[in-house]
């Protein structure tokens, strides 16, 4: 695998961009499960945005699977074939390897995240499909465990807000014996500057647009919905383990304070992957806050020796990944 090479070599190496965004922008199925639906449904789209973002040049493509725990597919009846989305997933992953004639040469990641189903129109975990803790931990040991047995290369856990939930997810990664990197989500807070684990009500950056008249409850990632110091979660799970760490789904503004602080209590390889989109929810559209050129020099500004693996998250198609490798 050309990424182990680089990973050695201390070399960049570059990921994929925001497959839920992408696989939304060619019509694939949209639900309160994210993308998931779209494995089975729309698998034809799945495949189109593999191969997208391996021609674009990436190193590694990552598994329709951020939103496929158990949990999260009980939201659509459908939680009887959660071990049938996970491997469906990896395999269109390979798929698009093949029809690009890339395999053994672009790594898979299958994708582990602290995702909640969403309340239908609502960004609020749903609390008929929140589990236990403990029904939790069993769900995350039988996703890593379901990639791991599907051939992934790496786990990558995504979107980590908190201590408590992370703390399972890691740790069933971890399990597998497979390569772990840890991908958090932070931000500023607007009432004392410092920086936490993002969290809706609290982001100085808002990235929902929409009508609090109309939504019932306030936005929140996590059930608890609790406002934690960064620094308390990376001192946490870097105590724990993992290969690599780094940031994905935040704004660049908020990136600068996030990687400092992981750097602070790390000194590993270190992975950077932002968000550029908005989501209007009065019109359901995506608002992209910044272009392919705008996209690959913001990233240039953060990159130093550390930070190893590059790509994007919501919103960062292939063509900004383009723009991006073209300029190493």
């Amino acid at each position: 695998m050309i990424y182990k090479e680089k990973l050695n070599n201390n070399s960049k190496i570059f990921l994929d961009g925001g497959n839920g965004s992408e696989i939304a922008k060619l019509g694939g199925d949209m639900s309160p499960a994210f993308a998931a639906l779209s494995t089975i449904t729309s698998p034809d789209i799945v495949v189109k945005v593999h191969e997208n973002f391996i021609n674009a040049g990436c190193d590694i493509i990552t598994a329709n699977t951020f939103a496929t725990s158990r949990h999260v597919l009980q939201s659509l009846n459908r939680e009887n074939e959660t071990i049938e989305f996970l491997t469906g997933s990896v395999e269109l992953a390979r798929k698009a390897l093949k029809n690009c004639n890339k395999e053994n040469q672009v790594a898979i990641a299958g994708s582990l995240s602290n995702f909640f189903a969403l309340k239908e129109n609502e960004f609020v975990p749903d609390p008929r499909f929140i589990p236990s803790f403990k029904q939790e931990e069993e769900n995350y040991i039988e996703a890593a465990n379901t990639l791991k047995n599907s051939g992934v290369d790496i786990l990558i856990l995504e979107m980590l807000l908190d201590i408590d939930h992370s703390q399972l997810l890691l740790n069933a990664a971890l399990q597998t014996g497979l390569p772990v990197w840890v991908g958090l989500s932070c931000c500023v807070s607007k009432y004392d500057n410092t920086i936490i684990g993002r969290n809706f009500r609290a982001e100085k950056e808002k990235s929902l647009l929409y009508d609090e008249k109309i939504y019932q409850e306030q936005p929140k990632f996590l059930p608890e919905d609790d406002i934690i110091l960064f620094e308390d979660i990376i001192k946490t799970l870097t105590n724990i383990g993992g290969d690599v760490y780094g940031i994905m789904h935040t704004w660049f503004q908020d990136s600068y304070g996030g990687l400092k602080i992981i750097k602070d209590h790390w000194s590993g390889p270190m992975m950077f992957y932002p968000e550029i989109h908005k989501f209007d929810t009065s019109t359901h559209e995506a608002i992209a806050t910044c272009n392919e050129d705008e996209f690959a020099n913001s990233c240039l500004e953060f990159i130093d020796d550390q930070i190893q693996i590059i790509g994007g998250c919501c919103g960062v198609s292939d063509n900004h990944l383009k723009k991006l490798i073209e300029k190493f």
